[in-house]
């Protein structure tokens, strides 16, 4: 094994990678001399650092991360800090709803394997209002286990001294005697739920249009920093920046993010927030933020992450060869800067610039390989026909250059296979706005290059509204699987289509959550709406899939996150590498969205009662025969059969006797 590869840090998460505490040590402590100012003044603060691409910005992130997680349970006199690590692969008009997500995310996750950080926050506000000394998670656990009256009590306490709203302090009461946890997250994530969970809990939930569920979630995250209180001072890492822009130049994500900032700055008092960028993005960030949000988020310090001197280059390059396991490899060279040549080594500092950890492990990566094939011609395989030990001889013989590189658009096509089918394994209902929103924009800029995004106040639930010579389509999520809630955004959407501000309008559903079989004014609203031209749209689990994967490689490149071998790939040449091997779903999606020029004058079939009907029957029965689901629709056999014809995307028939349906989707899980 290669103990040069791996060397990205995905997230801030990850544990299992070598560090050198000597790099960007100056950074780090600036980190933590932030997360002091705010905790003495109770004031929050800004730190922006910045750093060329490769330079390890999630990889410092990540080392604050470890040193701010406890390794003891938590105390009276012990200090803690909060951590949240968010990446802005978002639209600019759902950034607090990622924001709020994220947060919950993290602090559900548990401490050292055991309590979350949310139960950490509980801990610390029951030692304000009682006497308590020593280990707070013992007491908490005899609370629980015997006196769970007097537990309530003092969460009403703690409510009623933070004036929490309702719904936040019934939350937080759930959270201490472990209910509903799995709901509880959901909803404080923000997703929309049935009926029956939100009675389940007493919590209420009013989803409203986008403009109001943006402001919900501003007013959720704004509450639960002020729980944590300012005993407890939060790290809000922003990671990813950059993909907040659609195309180069663009305002809106920027100007958002900068607002985000100056929320949190101002209306809160214990949080750190630290936003990392790539060296080259501070002046567009500066350029599109108001001048004051670009003050409040480098208000405690704006610091780069410098390319490694040689000192530190020896160091990681030690690092790496000290984690490997040397009972693999007994012969490895002691010899400074190995795999570096001398010579090599020497190089890269003679105009004294440096270099970047993600170049420097990259060059030792490549030494490393060619030295492992001279040095173990057993391990090598036979390639096109040329015996192992042959081939080990010819590369001794030549130059190193003999080692082929992977090409560029093979790297990008490995990469993008594995990335949809992860995004495939990973999808879920959930997820689907948030891909949508934040990736169909940036597919259409690709596929559609006239296409412009814009904006309409008078369209309020209208997510996303494209312009072409055609006339302008609005695409709006309808996936919510609270009924109430989906009727209402269906019935408004109706009354803004009547108003012919758009030419076309696409309702998105998600085929995994259908509309219940008691959800009339659902049913009905969908009918109407298709009559009224509008188009109900089914992506596939594969075309969210591949959206997903689009816009996660997009963030990557603009981020500089993308690399191969050692350099970055630029937003621009994968983006051509993406139009060129379009995925047909991806095409399809387009098509579907902006309209199919060879469809303009069909008739359109309105069978949306039906496919919702047929969807939410199969939801419940994966597996039935054609004679059942008759039955059960109340529709002729030939209805049914050609439901199923004309959607093969959604339903699946297998021909008998008996003939059997099921839903595409349940093939793919």
């Amino acid at each position: 094994m290669n103990p040069f590869r791996s060397g990205i840090v995905a997230s801030p998460w990850e544990t299992t990678i070598v560090d050198v505490n000597s790099i960007h040590h100056d950074v780090f402590e600036q980190c933590l001399q932030g997360i002091q100012q705010v905790r003495q003044t109770q004031r929050s603060a800004g730190l922006l650092i910045h750093g060329e691409a490769g330079s390890g910005k999630t990889h410092l992130l990540r080392r604050l991360r470890t040193h701010l997680t406890p390794s003891a349970p938590s105390d009276t006199d012990r200090e803690e800090t909060l951590y949240v690590w968010v990446r802005l692969q978002t639209s600019p008009r759902m950034i607090w709803r990622t924001l709020r997500r994220t947060l919950v995310d993290d602090w559900f996750r548990p401490v050292r394997g055991v309590n979350s950080q949310f139960q950490r926050i509980l801990f610390h506000r029951f030692a304000e209002i009682r006497t308590a000394e020593g280990d707070l998670e013992r007491w908490y656990e005899f609370m629980l286990e015997n006196d769970q009256p007097g537990l309530k009590q003092l969460l009403d306490q703690i409510a009623d001294a933070l004036h929490l709203d309702r719904n936040t302090a019934v939350a937080f009461e759930h959270i201490a005697f472990g209910r509903h946890l799995r709901d509880l997250r959901a909803w404080l994530s923000g997703d929309s739920l049935p009926e029956a969970a939100l009675v389940r809990m007493d919590l209420a939930q009013d989803e409203g249009t986008d403009e109001e569920r943006e402001d919900q979630s501003r007013q959720i995250v704004l509450m639960l920093c002020k729980l944590a209180g300012n005993g407890l001072p939060i790290v809000i890492s922003f990671d990813q920046v950059e993909a907040l822009q659609i195309a180069p130049g663009d305002r809106d994500g920027l100007f958002a993010f900068g607002q985000l900032t100056s929320t949190l700055h101002d209306n809160t008092s214990n949080v750190l927030i630290v936003s990392c960028v790539q060296s080259a993005f501070v002046s567009e960030m500066r350029a599109h933020a108001r001048q004051a949000d670009y003050d409040r988020m480098l208000s405690f310090a704006s610091w780069p992450l410098n390319p490694l001197n040689r000192d530190q280059s020896l160091k990681l390059i030690q690092a790496r060869l000290n984690h490997f396991d040397h009972s693999e490899q007994s012969d490895i060279p002691t010899t400074a800067g190995w795999p570096l040549g001398s010579a090599e080594f020497d190089a890269l500092f003679v105009s004294n610039v440096g270099i970047s950890p993600r170049k420097l492990l990259s060059l030792c990566a490549d030494k490393f390989d060619i030295w492992h094939r001279r040095a173990k011609p057993d391990v090598i395989e036979a390639e096109d026909g040329v015996p192992a030990r042959d081939l080990a001889s010819t590369l001794t013989a030549t130059s190193e250059e003999s080692v082929v590189k992977q090409s560029v658009g093979d790297f990008i096509k490995d990469k993008w296979a594995a990335d949809v089918e992860a995004k495939r394994a990973a999808s879920t209902p959930e997820r689907t706005e948030d891909i949508v929103r934040h990736g169909l924009p940036m597919l259409v800029r690709m596929v559609v290059p006239d296409a412009k995004l814009v904006s309409d106040d008078l369209l309020p639930d209208v997510s996303l509204i494209f312009e072409t010579t055609s006339g302008r389509t609005g695409v709006s999520l309808c996936a919510q699987p609270n009924m109430t809630t989906l009727a209402k955004r269906l019935g408004r959407l109706k009354t803004q289509f009547a108003t012919k501000r758009l030419q076309r309008l696409v309702v998105v559903r998600d085929s995994r959550v259908p509309v219940s079989a008691g959800a009339k004014k659902a049913q009905q609203l969908l009918v109407e709406l298709e009559r009224q031209k509008a188009v109900v749209l089914h992506p596939t689990v594969e075309a969210l899939a591949a959206l997903d994967a689009l816009r996660d490689l997009l963030s990557d490149a603009k981020s500089g996150d993308l690399s191969w071998h050692g350099g970055t790939i630029a937003p621009q040449s994968l983006e051509d590498w993406l139009v060129a091997n379009l995925a047909q779903g991806l095409q399809d999606l387009v098509d579907d969205c902006l309209g199919r020029p060879d469809t303009s004058g069909g008739e359109l079939v309105s069978d949306t009662r039906d496919v919702e009907a047929l969807n939410t029957l199969l939801a419940s029965r994966p597996v039935l025969s054609l004679d059942e689901a008759v039955e059960c629709l109340q529709r002729p056999i030939e209805v049914v059969t050609a439901i199923a014809e004309r959607h093969p995307d959604r339903f699946r028939m297998l021909m008998g006797p008996p003939a059997i349906l099921y839903r595409a989707e349940d093939t793919q899980t």
